[in-house]
């Protein structure tokens, strides 16, 4: 199939995944010595501050990305609509990797006579960016809730409503919460790493651009 050298991300878009990048596992780092998981030690006293601050910055990259993220356009290859042609290829793609059904091609096509793309994406990846979405709102509330209970009072009120079914206090709750989905943050960044490999996404997210297949 002709291919076509494309810049796929820009140099904003490649700067605020890999800050995104950076700040999460420093979040994880910090997070699993406050924690006390396989006894990490690797930062100093100030652990919790460090964890903090870097939350913080986190929030804030990722409210930025997300603006960026709508307004360059790129928003519309992940619209709620496009979940259930999702779920039919991440269907289609478990039966070909079973060996039940037949190879998936990449559906990434580009034309270069309107210089833009008729489908940018693996269509498994609207769905992943919606499961990074809701855990990102989730482990943002949670954790500014954990490092400032006065001024989010109502989150431990929701949390408390919580408490009969999951044992514990609203404290308890929140900080249980929290570390599920790190850890369920931390699986889907496994899988989607996997992904970028699989289909050569790599190049495009460290160099900006990326050899397109050609729309006939």
């Amino acid at each position: 199939m002709k291919r076509i050298r494309v810049e796929r991300h820009t140099t904003l878009f490649r700067i605020l995944h890999w800050l995104i990048f950076a700040e999460g596992l420093l979040l994880g780092l910090t997070g699993a010595q406050l924690s006390g998981i396989g006894g990490l030690q690797v930062f100093p006293e100030a652990t919790r501050a460090l964890h903090v601050v870097t939350g913080l910055a986190f929030t804030a990259t990722a409210i930025f990305f997300f603006y960026y993220f709508v307004v360059s356009g790129d928003y519309r290859w992940y619209g709620l609509r496009r979940i259930p042609y999702s779920l039919k290829f991440m269907i289609a793609e478990a039966r070909a990797w079973f060996g039940i059904g037949p190879h998936i091609e990449e559906p990434i096509r580009y034309d270069p006579k309107r210089r833009e793309y008729v489908e940018k994406i693996v269509p498994t990846e609207a769905m992943v960016w919606w499961i990074y979405f809701a855990l990102g709102v989730l482990i943002i509330i949670t954790g500014a809730a954990l490092a400032f209970p006065d001024k989010l009072a109502i989150v431990y009120d929701i949390a408390g409503y919580l408490s009969p079914l999951l044992g514990g206090g609203p404290y308890a709750v929140l900080r249980a919460i929290h570390r599920l989905v790190a850890l369920l943050i931390f699986g889907v960044v496994i899988l989607h790493a996997y992904a970028a490999w699989v289909f050569g996404m790599l190049r495009a997210i460290t160099l900006g651009h990326r050899d397109e297949p050609v729309a006939e």
